[in-house]
């Protein structure tokens, strides 16, 4: 049975990766990882053996991995969005009634321009 860290990492790494795999490929892990089909669903689908359907996952799982390690764009998604999640928190415990009407007006600027950045990744 899949995990549900090894379900959200692929997941992610597809959407980040996905296009770089072959269109079968990309196909059978959406139907593994995002559709939660089994190797015999999938192949049954595809009209693939269940051996098929497990031998492009394998692959594409190892592809997935090694443009990661080679490009590390999700490790960079983690990591700014933890940042920009800290920012966030931080921002909140500013008492903004001590502020001078600037000030508040820049902390409640910041506030909004972290959420939407957060709400972008």
């Amino acid at each position: 049975m899949r995990e549900q860290s090894e379900m959200y990492e692929m997941g992610m790494l597809m959407d980040f990766y996905g296009s770089l795999l072959t269109e079968n490929t990309l196909e059978v892990m959406n139907l593994y990882y995002s559709e939660d089909m089994s190797l015999a669903e999938i192949g049954e689908t595809l009209g693939i053996s269940r051996q098929g359907a497990h031998s492009f996952i394998t692959k594409g799982k190892q592809q997935l991995l090694e443009f990661e390690e080679k490009l590390g764009m999700f490790s960079r998604y983690k990591k700014n969005r933890a940042m920009l999640e800290e920012i966030q928190t931080e921002c909140e415990i500013i008492d903004s009634s001590s502020l001078s009407k600037y000030e508040a007006e820049v902390l409640a600027n910041i506030k909004k321009h972290i959420t939407d950045l957060i709400a972008e990744l």
